[in-house]
């Protein structure tokens, strides 16, 4: 299971969703960088892929 922290450049374009609120989910393409989580106040994330968009 690929996963990524908030700053990193997306490396695939698809669906993401956040580790510590998973059903956060967004939409990045590939060379985005990852955001922080909007959700619980906003914080730094891991980010998991889910499926290609």
């Amino acid at each position: 299971m690929a996963s990524y922290k908030t700053g990193e450049k997306c490396p695939t374009s698809g669906i993401y969703k956040c580790k510590t609120h998973p059903q956060n989910t967004i939409p990045l393409s590939k060379g985005e960088k990852f955001p922080p989580c909007s959700w619980g106040g906003g914080h730094g994330a891991v980010w998991i892929f889910v499926r290609s968009a």
